[in-house]
């Protein structure tokens, strides 16, 4: 089994992090509560939801990225960009079920671990309110926790800690395992994300369709068909 420390290190187009312990205990606690009140492990919320409305979204989180319309200045040096966080942040958490949870499902705080939690500035799509109809994901046995699962346990930043999940994915709540396992299978069959599509859901960018469709067919595959290998994403 592949972990994140035996891979190499992954890029996202943003360089992020929590400015105080405060703003992480915050988030975590909102996003740990999210996850036990919706059935999922992989809950994304707006900034303004944990923190409130417009500024008290200030001073959160700190956000860095190179300059894609300028990336080097006149004197050589690289042209960095700093994220609004007050118009659109978001905060992903990535959560597994801990060893001994019932076949219920996590029922409290302790039943659920943390892989990770961190903060993003909006993109292209919000996770959050981008229809399922605009992703080709309106069909049966499907809800808005299977964007959030793409969008954060297969996200740049945790995508390669899916070998995490795997041990104890069958303790998470049956209603969310099926919502995961028909999503899977959905977009496996149909194809309804094409690679721009993932990549502003994720930021992780695959060559073309097919082999987009094969991730995610081994990830359908490792999460329940028992597939030893955890399949690593392109980097």
């Amino acid at each position: 089994m592949l972990f994140r420390e035996e891979l190499p290190p992954r890029t996202g187009p943003w360089a992020s992090r929590f400015d105080s312990e405060e703003s992480l205990v915050q988030a975590e606690d909102a996003l740990r509560a999210a996850a036990l009140a919706t059935h999922d492990l992989s809950p994304v919320l707006p900034f303004e939801a944990v923190y409130g409305p417009f500024m008290n979204c200030a001073g959160k989180a700190t956000a860095f990225a190179i300059d894609p319309r300028e990336p080097y200045g006149p004197d050589g040096e690289v042209n960095y960009v700093r994220a609004d966080f007050l118009t659109l942040g978001l905060l992903y958490g990535v959560y597994r079920p801990a060893e001994g949870t019932g076949p219920a499902g996590p029922v409290d705080e302790d039943d659920l671990w943390n892989t990770t939690v961190y903060p993003y500035p909006g993109g292209v799509l919000d996770p959050t309110t981008v229809p399922l109809a605009e992703l080709g994901l309106d069909v049966p046995g499907v809800d808005r926790r299977f964007v959030h699962f793409c969008a954060a346990a297969l996200g740049v930043e945790a995508v390669d800690d899916l070998g995490e999940l795997r041990d104890t994915f069958d303790a998470a709540w049956p209603d969310y395992r099926e919502v995961i396992r028909a999503g899977l299978l959905h977009v496996v069959r149909n194809r309804p994300l094409s690679v721009d599509r993932w990549y502003q859901l994720t930021y992780v960018r695959f060559p073309d369709q097919q082999d987009l469709t094969a991730y995610l067919a081994q990830v359908y595959a490792y999460l329940f068909d028992g597939f030893d290998a955890m399949p690593p994403a392109p980097r």
